[in-house]
């Protein structure tokens, strides 16, 4: 078979070359006679000669100078249209007799369904020394049913197009679903065995935290990953529920017997919140909600504990040494107003001045001025309990020095009123969120995610009613008033991710040169401690972490 192949190939090879050159005919061999010697073949032709390569011209051509267009209508920016015509949807509100809080929005235009049905709970309540338990157990709910494992549940889903997702925050925790509303039987069919009788299998269990661990692995690695980490023990303090951190040990520590004690006792109908958005009615829902699969279902989950005060770490400047990082992490953070301060609007109005997008003044600064980093970002940061102002921002290793001083300059310029908000800046970011009000009722999911947010934070249903009123309302004294009081350089506790041995340079006029004290350039690590001598930040010492926030003593 071998052999046929081979001159199956040659004589397929053969054709086309046969069809641009003349093919050499080559003798046989004639059968044998009786003579000395048999007639020799005549001899073959030799092969033709290749065909010389194709000469290419030469180019020719010489660099064009770039000539852009100079009309003058380009020297300035179009002005933002005028609000198009949008009719927000309209929000139903019942109770199921289990206890659950339904929150509905009908919307037929499209056939979709998207649920979320949502607990009290999450990270808050892990146990000392199993950090990580409620994200572990909640994300393991959705990997296979009692009937289906992962592999059959995700077939199931795909052939229809759904989805079914499980999801543990800090202080909340749910179930949800999307699906074309011909295909809602049957994945509201799976969402309730997620639900009620989710598989905990051990093979899944051990492959999550498996991979949870490498995940740890690799984010120990990334500057960026290592803040995000060590930003809840600098801000809470490393005994508060938010400032804990999950380990290697956290995770080892965690078993599957945890996770289906931690279902039985969270995912209790009384006091849970079902928020759904698209083609179905009130009717339908409590239908569902009645049907067999979920008449067992009762009790209720226990309530959210009372937290303690947070305790911010006592440093002015925290840094977290990573050799050979080719960039630092630099970002500042500081408690701020709860979201529902009477003064919400400017305030977001003024965080957004300060770096909420891409044209604020942290991003035109530090990415458009100093090249030093690709985007920096500002604003507030809302939890039920807390509001957090942050900024951050990952820069060129040698550039975190001056990373620093550009960012508290911000701060302190718009805080003091040195540069006051600007009319473009406040016509901007007040056209920028009435404008893109509608985006965020675009789809199905993002409306569901309006809605309850609003439910999360406590505010009125019809908040989003006001909301482009008030947003038009907010003026420069108001932004330049919540900047005086909510932007507070005196309580930032600034993070630096990076290495501590890369050389540092410092802004001279309108160029960089290096760091240096008495002839020798600074790395970051002398440059961090004079920044503390000099209080260029304010008053306050140094602390150095570990990637897992715990103290390292020097």
């Amino acid at each position: 078979m071998k052999r046929l192949a081979s001159l199956v190939t040659a004589i397929a090879i053969a054709s086309p070359l046969g069809a641009c050159c003349p093919t050499p005919t080559k003798a046989t061999t004639p059968p044998p006679v009786a003579q000395p010697e048999p007639p020799r073949p005549p001899p073959v032709d030799p092969e033709p000669p290749m065909p010389p390569p194709p000469a290419f011209p030469t180019q020719t051509a010489q660099p064009q100078a770039l000539v852009f267009p100079d009309e003058p209508f380009r020297a300035t920016q179009p002005p933002p249209g005028p609000p198009r015509p949008f009719q927000l949807p309209t929000m139903q509100t019942f109770k199921l007799p289990s206890g659950v809080q339904v929150y509905l929005v009908e919307q037929h235009t499209l056939p979709i369904v998207s649920m979320d049905l949502t607990f009290d709970g999450g990270s808050e309540n892990d146990p000392v020394g199993k950090e990580g338990l409620a994200s572990v157990c909640m994300g393991l709910m959705s990997d296979g049913t009692a009937a289906l494992d992962k592999v059959q549940l995700a077939e199931a889903l795909a052939d229809t197009a759904s989805s079914i997702s499980s999801y543990a925050g800090n202080d909340s925790q749910g179930v949800a679903l999307s699906s074309l509303t011909k295909h809602l039987d049957s994945t509201f069919a799976l969402f309730v065995d997620t639900l009620r009788t989710p598989g905990f299998r051990a093979d899944e269990f051990a492959r999550v935290i498996k991979r949870r661990l490498e995940g740890l692995k690799q984010a120990k690695g990334s500057p960026e990953a290592v803040a995000s980490r060590v930003a809840g023990p600098v801000l809470f303090g490393a005994g508060h529920p938010s400032g804990r951190i999950v380990t290697e040990a956290s995770l080892a520590a965690i078993t599957i017997d945890d996770c289906k004690a931690y279902h039985q006792k969270y995912l209790k109908p009384g006091g849970a919140k079902l928020f759904v958005v698209g083609d179905l009615t009130a009717a339908d829902v409590r239908a569902r909600f009645a049907a067999p699969a979920l008449a067992a279902w009762k009790g209720k989950a226990p309530g959210r504990k009372k937290l303690p005060g947070p305790k911010p770490i006592g440093a002015r400047i925290v840094f977290v040494d990573m050799p050979g990082a080719a960039q630092s992490q630099v970002g500042f953070s500081h408690f701020g107003p709860r979201r529902t301060a009477p003064d919400f609007f400017a305030t977001a109005v003024m965080s957004s001045i300060f770096g909420g997008g891409f044209t604020s003044r942290l991003n035109m600064n530090l990415r458009e001025d100093k090249g030093y980093s690709y985007g920096a970002r500002g604003g507030i940061n809302y939890s039920r309990d807390y509001g957090v102002m942050t900024a951050g921002t990952s820069v060129r290793s040698d550039a975190t020095y001056q990373t620093l001083i550009e960012m508290v300059r911000e701060l302190r310029a718009l805080k003091s009123g040195q540069r006051p908000p600007t009319a473009e800046e406040l016509t901007r970011e007040k056209a920028g969120a009435v404008l893109g009000l509608p985006s965020r009722f675009a789809t199905a999911s993002a409306s569901l995610g309006m809605f309850r947010a609003l439910v999360y934070f406590g505010l009125p249903l019809e908040y989003w009613s006001s909301y482009v009123g008030k947003v038009e309302a907010v003026d420069a004294a108001a932004v330049a008033n919540a900047a005086a009081k909510h932007l507070d350089d005196g309580k930032a506790v600034y993070l630096v991710v990076g290495d501590g041995k890369t050389p540092v340079i410092v802004r001279d006029g309108a160029s960089d040169r290096p760091l240096e004290v008495g002839g020798k350039q600074l790395t970051l690590r002398e440059a961090l401690d004079k920044l503390v001598a000099d209080k260029a930040l304010g008053a306050g010492g140094l602390i150095v972490l570990d990637a897992d926030g715990k103290l390292i003593k020097e």
